[in-house]
């Protein structure tokens, strides 16, 4: 009922305060501040998955490979559930997060992954703190509650209905609940002293009830829905439609014997004179299941609908024929003949559920289907603004997507502003200026592994050209993978295995080319102002991974990929990035590093290759025609970024791109028009 969108009113769980879902975390934080021994591995993860921790299974899995990944490189053994322990551990004397050590176990880590961490912690040692200052279990639970920030989310998702709302509500009178019997507590025994030992009492007081306590908290209230109940609690009321389902041979009527513990009814059947081997066992069992049914179909005032499944191991209940009668029994390819099921709304069709995203949706579909009837789509129009003046969201087309107009027209650069742009710029914009824009613009994770990984490499290719020695630039891999996430283990050690293979190589392709290049200076910074006529100038900046001199003095770029896909010579002849940083030392860029003007060529170093043969790639120096067409691309780059529009253009890359989602060119990017 939930799934298909239907308020249910169910009876609460006879379970003890201490198991429900809400109030066990709030327990077990409370009990583990004051009782630090009570914390092992299974009560960390319960509490870190709880909403106390906000941690799902991959967030947790995370956590646990990070801290087991630190513990190998301190040179330790412990296992992960020893070190969320000693992670979550509160500390005894001062309770603060900084002086248990948590914050500085967590440094290093992306806020993602430490927050669930960061957040328990900081909840139990707040706890702690409260019950060494002498506060009384309520006070502490209080601040407990106060600090996890619960209260205004659960309450704002109770407010918006639904499953999940019906959840928070849920949640919410467990809590109200437990609040309510902490006061009792304090109220029944008055003795109970603050302090850790009376929080611990108090958990211990609730743990241990086995059945379900009164409760003096208000409890929400249940409204317009379905009540879903056993036949017993349904004596003594009635509602309009009962719908008896299951009513199965074998489960109604149930003619399992069962008896007292001592034997009571043999007992009464002898005082009474009645022969025990001479009466029938399973009648009176018969006849009782047979009032009970009575009593679940006897609840509804105007329509009953009793329900069960034929099937080779399933048969209805024998009781069927005698609500009905054998010829009024219909199956199900009947019932769907019968024309007794609810008159269809204009609008609605079958198979929709009863929640309101639905309804929006397709009164959505319907209002704006041209091939629709006409009076369907008034209909449908009607609906969605009865629903918008009610404030369902999605109802009103100002929130459609695509309907309203572009927030701006105003473009990315004012006219007459220099153009600033760069060579990796300019390769990105001329394959697809929508692409600049989105990356720009927050499309691309930084810290996807293929960009950490880049990142990494070039930092440890200069500290090989710095003259590093093979120890070194593995004790700096060894600590900068610490935080690296590269999912699996085996994955991980291949990952960090590839790392040092492209390291190996670049140190190949040093010690040969030390021949023909001498280095300049390495992450080199240049700018160069580029003129383009009547247009703004372009302001060209950008830093170089090497900047090389060839033996007549001339600059040459060096480029280092550590992408897996190679690159072929005729791809590094005419790679875009490369003509950008020869047309930029044709104009000087680097003459006060005391090269010339002339360009010397530039080459891509492929530290990922398989072979040697195929590290370098060459780009030859650019003459004067060739620069002048690299110049008209900086010129048409530059244009592309002022907008306002930018236009997507299909390339090789595009199943590559990060942005593609948002691309119209793109399945997953198209804009939905119906």
């Amino acid at each position: 009922l939930l799934g298909a969108g239907v308020p249910v009113a169910a009876p609460r769980e006879d379970l003890p305060a201490a198991r429900q879902g809400a109030v066990a975390p709030m327990l077990g934080v409370l009990r583990c501040a004051v009782q630090p021994a009570a914390l092992d591995e299974e009560t960390a993860v319960a509490l870190l998955s709880s909403p106390l921790g906000g941690a799902d299974p991959l967030a947790l899995r995370r956590l646990r490979r990070e801290l087991r990944c630190r513990e190998l490189t301190a040179g330790g053994a412990r296992p992960s559930g020893v070190l969320l322990v000693d992670l979550l551990r509160p500390d005894r004397e001062s309770g603060c997060e900084s002086d248990s050590g948590t914050g500085s176990t967590l440094d290093g880590l992306d806020d993602e992954t430490a927050a669930p961490a960061r957040r328990l912690a900081s909840l139990l040692s707040a706890a702690a703190v409260a019950a060494q200052r002498g506060d009384s279990a309520e006070e502490v639970l209080w601040q407990v509650w106060q600090d996890s920030g619960l209260a205004p989310r659960w309450a704002a998702s109770a407010a918006c209905g639904g499953p999940a709302g019906m959840q928070a509500d849920r949640d919410l009178d467990a809590v109200v609940a437990l609040f309510d019997a902490a006061a009792r507590y304090a109220d029944r025994l008055p003795g109970a002293d603050g302090g850790p030992a009376g929080v611990l009492g108090f958990c211990d007081y609730l743990t241990d009830q086995q059945i379900a306590g009164d409760s003096l908290a208000a409890r929400s209230p249940e409204g317009e829905s379905v009540t879903v109940l056993t036949a017993h609690a349904a004596a003594g009321r009635e509602w309009s439609l009962v719908a008896v389902p299951g009513v199965q041979e074998g489960s109604w009527p149930n003619l399992r014997l069962r008896g007292s513990l001592l034997g009571v009814e043999h007992l009464l059947d002898t005082t009474a004179g009645i022969e025990s081997s001479t009466v029938s066992r399973t009648a009176p069992l018969l006849a009782e299941e047979r009032r009970l049914l009575l009593v679940a179909a006897s609840r509804a005032r105007h329509r009953l609908l009793v329900s069960a499944v034929r099937g080779e191991d399933e048969q209805p209940s024998r009781f069927l024929n005698e609500l009905m009668g054998a010829d009024e029994l219909m199956g199900a390819d009947e019932c769907k003949g019968t024309g007794a099921s609810m008159p269809e709304r204009p609008g609605a069709s079958r198979g929709r559920g009863l929640n309101l995203p639905e309804l929006v949706a397709e009164l959505r579909q319907v209002s704006c289907d041209p091939a629709a009837a006409g009076a369907r789509r008034r209909g449908a129009a009607a609906g969605l603004a009865q629903l918008a003046q009610a404030g369902v969201p999605g109802a009103h087309p100002d929130s459609w997507y695509g309907l309203g107009p572009p927030s701006s027209q105003v473009p990315l650069r004012l006219l007459g502003e220099p153009a600033r742009v760069s060579p990796s710029l300019v390769e990105l914009v001329s394959s697809c200026p929508l692409r600049w824009l989105l990356t720009r613009h927050g499309g691309e994770d930084v810290r996807a592994l293929p960009a950490v990984t880049g990142s990494l490499v070039h930092k440890l290719v200069q500290a090989a050209a710095a003259g590093a020695t093979d120890q070194q630039l593995e004790d700096a891999l060894a600590q900068a993978w610490t935080g690296v996430d590269a999912g699996a283990p085996w994955y991980s050690r291949a990952e960090q295995q590839r790392v040092r293979q492209m390291v190996a190589m670049f140190r190949l392709w040093w010690r040969d080319s030390r021949s023909e290049l001498t280095e300049v200076g390495c992450e080199q910074d240049m700018e160069v102002r580029l003129p383009l006529g009547d247009d703004p100038a372009v302001l060209l900046r950008g830093r170089v991974d090497r900047l090389e001199r060839d033996r007549q003095g001339r600059p040459v770029i060096v480029d280092v990929k550590s992408s897996k896909t190679p690159l072929s010579k005729a791809a590094a002849e005419d790679h875009a990035q490369l003509a950008i940083y020869q047309l930029a030392a044709a104009h000087g860029a680097f003459t006060e590093h005391g090269l010339t003007a002339e360009p010397g060529g530039a080459c891509i170093v492929q530290v990922s290759a398989r072979t040697a043969a195929s590290v370098q790639r060459d780009q030859r120096p650019l003459d004067g025609p060739a620069l002048e067409r690299w110049h008209g691309v900086v010129r048409e780059a530059a244009r592309r970024t002022a907008g306002p529009e930018f236009v997507a253009i299909d390339n090789g890359d595009c199943p590559q791109c990060p942005a593609k989602i948002a691309c119209p060119l793109h399945d997953s990017g198209r804009q939905v028009t119906q």
